[in-house]
């Protein structure tokens, strides 16, 4: 009986824990890491203009503002609570 309680208490306190800001830090750093495994190779690939560099440099130019604009908005949410 004690386990039990000890392991709902647990689960409770994980998911009470969890604000708005952690939920879209997650989201921010999951879309992150698959811009840079999928869509490097793809366009160290494939170019419409042969060169490699460029692009790839602009694309993580843009994945990184677009991280920062994420984390921003995961800040802003800081203090709302999470609704399952």
């Amino acid at each position: 009986m004690i386990r039990l309680l000890f392991l709902l208490f647990l689960t409770f306190l994980s998911c009470a824990q969890l604000s708005r800001e952690d939920q879209f830090r997650e989201e921010c750093d999951k879309t992150r890491n698959r811009s840079y495994v999928f869509m490097l190779p793809i366009l160290q690939r494939h170019t419409t203009d042969g060169n490699t560099e460029t692009n790839s440099a602009v694309w993580i130019g843009n994945a990184e503002l677009a991280y920062k604009k994420c984390i921003s908005e995961s800040e802003k949410n800081r203090y709302n609570l999470r609704s399952n």
